[in-house]
């Protein structure tokens, strides 16, 4: 039974039950049988015996002793005329037919009274016997072998038809699945029952749907995975290229300076050089380690005041605005934004950086708020080389001399992370920054 398939296994097993059903019940109408078949008996005696008694009140004796003499030869009732109706103890009159060699004989005696139309009262006697048994038996094997049958036919039928519905839903869930296994995102499986079965496509169907909104977003995860480590690749190529340019400069310096070859013999000029060199790799090096702590930036979000942050700020870079006399000016009230305080303190520290380190002498820096954008301008030459496209890049370099190719970098990364707009416009000779304060948020 292990190794059958459904079909034949779900046929033998409903088939063996209903089998077993029919042949219960046939047996129990064959032991049952004899006694129904001895009360039917009874009811038919008690008919006749009412008919007759009807049919022969109010008859003389002679017609009443030829319609029965006559009614006792056709019939298997027999019929007599006794002296009185018994009380307790039955006597039987006239020759009656018992085989005394059965002993499953019975003996159905009614008795009924009449009066004859010469007001006489007459007492008459009907008595058959029966062989019950025997005669059940025969009954019995005349029809139940038919049943019997017809029954085990009807068996066959419905093992077939039903074995057939639970082979055929079956057989869908092992299509549905094996569609479900190939990742088919059409496949669903079909639930037009409340059972079982039913219970068990639905809970199919939820779970493939679940699998499947695992699947997606795992590959959504991934995307983002494949994303970071691009970003990651990109910046360390070109932090590294930022480190090793400067690096390879102060070399070079250094080395001059040791052999006394060319300008660089004048030591301490060079030296102040070298000075600048390192104190842009610290930059660099300061910038580096900022990326590499902004994943470490998150679920920190929080209304902040624009101009409190500003304004600290500002005490550092107006100090190196005045040595190339750049004139700072802002213009803010209470504008907010929902972001992390750290973060908005690297954004707008890498802004102004940009701001004072690209602005010509004498160039102003303007801070201010354009409807519902907080925005940052300065002045700049070389303007009309600017690729606005590939200011976030890496390696993009305002200045070739001297730049570190991570601020806007580094902002760029901060405002994706938290979700906030932002634009990049050359206006009128201007660079301007744009961070959008979306108020909807507070």
């Amino acid at each position: 039974m292990k190794n059958l398939k459904i079909f034949p296994k779900m046929f033998i097993q409903i088939f063996s039950v209903l089998a077993l059903v029919v042949l219960l019940v046939h047996f129990l109408v064959f032991l049952i049988f004899p006694k129904t078949y001895l009360e039917k008996r009874k009811n038919e005696v008690r008919t006749i015996a009412d008919q007759m008694a009807e049919s022969l009140d109010d008859k003389n004796m002679a017609e009443v002793e030829e319609i029965i003499d006559l009614y006792s030869r056709s019939s298997e009732v027999k019929a007599h005329i006794i002296e009185a109706m018994a009380d307790d103890a039955i006597k039987i009159e006239g020759n009656v037919m018992i085989d005394m060699n059965s002993d499953t004989n019975s003996l159905i005696i009614e008795e009924r009274g009449i009066k004859l139309n010469d007001g006489q009262d007459l007492f008459l006697q009907f008595i058959s016997t029966a062989d019950v048994k025997k005669e059940a038996k025969d009954l019995s094997l005349k029809f139940l072998p038919y049943t019997l049958l017809l029954s085990f036919l009807l068996s066959v039928v419905v093992s077939l038809v039903y074995a057939k519905v639970i082979k055929n839903n079956v057989t869908e869930i092992k299509n549905v699945t094996d569609k479900m296994m190939a990742l088919d995102k059409e496949a669903i499986l079909e639930v037009d029952t409340r059972d079982e079965i039913g219970d068990l496509k639905e809970q199919i169907n939820d779970l493939y749907t679940t699998l499947l909104k695992s699947i997606d977003d795992l590959e959504i995860k991934n995307k983002e995975i494949i994303k970071l480590e691009r970003l990651k690749y990109d910046f360390l190529k070109g932090s590294s290229h930022e480190l090793k340019t400067p690096l390879a400069s102060m070399k070079i310096i250094l080395e001059n300076m040791k052999y006394n070859i060319g300008k660089y013999k004048d030591r301490d000029t060079y030296i102040d050089e070298c000075i600048d060199i390192v104190d842009g790799l610290t930059a660099n090096v300061t910038q580096i380690l900022s990326v590499s702590s902004l994943e470490n930036l998150k679920n920190d979000e929080e209304v902040i005041l624009v101009n409190d942050v500003l304004a600290d700020l500002l005490k550092k870079y107006s100090v190196m605005a005045s040595q190339k006399n750049i004139k700072i000016t802002k213009d803010l009230a209470d504008e907010k934004i929902y972001i992390g305080k750290t973060a908005l303190k690297i954004i707008l520290s890498n802004l102004l950086s940009n701001a004072v380190k690209y602005t010509d002498e004498n160039g102003i820096i303007s801070i201010g708020v354009r409807g519902n954008w907080l925005y940052i301008e300065n002045s700049a030459s070389n303007l009309e080389a600017l690729d606005v496209d590939k200011i976030f890049d890496i390696n993009f370099d305002l200045n070739k001399e001297n730049s570190n190719g991570l601020g806007l970098y580094i902002v760029k990364n901060l405002l994706d992370n938290y979700k906030i707009d932002y634009q990049v416009k050359k206006e009128d000779g201007n660079f301007v920054f744009m961070i959008k304060l979306d108020q909807d948020k507070f």
